[in-house]
């Protein structure tokens, strides 16, 4: 008989990863209010702010975005085979219950369009195949709120960061510009919240799955279902 793997050692990186790609959103964040001043300050006059300020903002961000690439990387690698095996798990643990095949748990991820919504199907199932049982076998599915709220602002963040890298576009020549180019700071300000909250969600996700099917690795393994019985002789 088949047994659920684990994906503890998944998680465990995946919370690294997700908690560096959390605190870099809020460095952004950061960095767009400080622009977002420095804006304002040449835009009504006031302060001792100057466009090599602003050069310098700028370079701080180029760093920072230099650094957030390799991260995202990173953890788009390690979510997707955490997700795989989370995905392949609940198919032992429910194999009727998934509105699509495991393949998707992979293939969701780069397929346009369907990838706006098929993770999250996949993550709903699994999460209520996962969910513990009770004394008389029946599943208590854990409410869905956190899946939501990840999913929502990860695809919100996605939205307004192609809004900002638009309006950021757009603004020409800077010196003529600059309510254009404070618009979009405050856009991308918006965006890196959204992800800064989507990267929070998501730990926490990970974090509720990955236990749920821990704790349900002795319904489906005997080694582990005999050991568990031992244990409470």
């Amino acid at each position: 008989m088949a047994a659920l793997r684990p994906a503890n050692g998944l998680a465990a990186a995946l919370f690294v990863l997700l908690g560096l790609n959390g605190v870099l959103a809020a460095v952004v964040v950061a960095i767009d209010l400080w622009a977002d001043m420095l804006v304002g300050g040449l835009l009504d006059g006031s302060g001792d702010a100057g466009f090599d300020d602003l050069d310098i903002v700028v370079s701080v961000s180029d760093a920072v975005n230099a650094l957030s690439v390799p991260l995202f990387l990173a953890t788009v690698v390690v979510f997707v085979v955490w997700f795989h095996r989370i995905r392949e798990n609940a198919e032992l643990l429910v194999p009727n219950g998934h509105r699509h095949g495991s393949g998707w748990a992979v293939g969701a991820w780069f397929t346009p369009v369907v990838g706006l919504w098929f993770p999250w199907q996949l993550t709903v199932d699994c999460w209520r195949a996962s969910a513990p049982l009770d004394a008389e076998g029946r599943r208590r599915t854990p409410s869905e709120k956190v899946v939501a709220v990840w999913w929502a602002t990860w695809i919100g963040s996605l939205v307004v960061g192609r809004i900002a890298s638009s309006m950021t576009r757009q603004v020409d020549p800077p010196l003529d510009g600059l309510g254009g180019l404070r618009d979009a700071i405050r856009v991308e300000a918006a965006g890196s919240a959204l992800r800064l909250v989507a990267a929070v969600a998501a730990i926490m996700v990970v974090n509720r799955l990955t236990a749920m099917q821990q704790e349900r690795r002795a319904d489906v393994n005997p080694v582990a279902a005999r050991a568990a019985h031992e244990a409470r002789l």
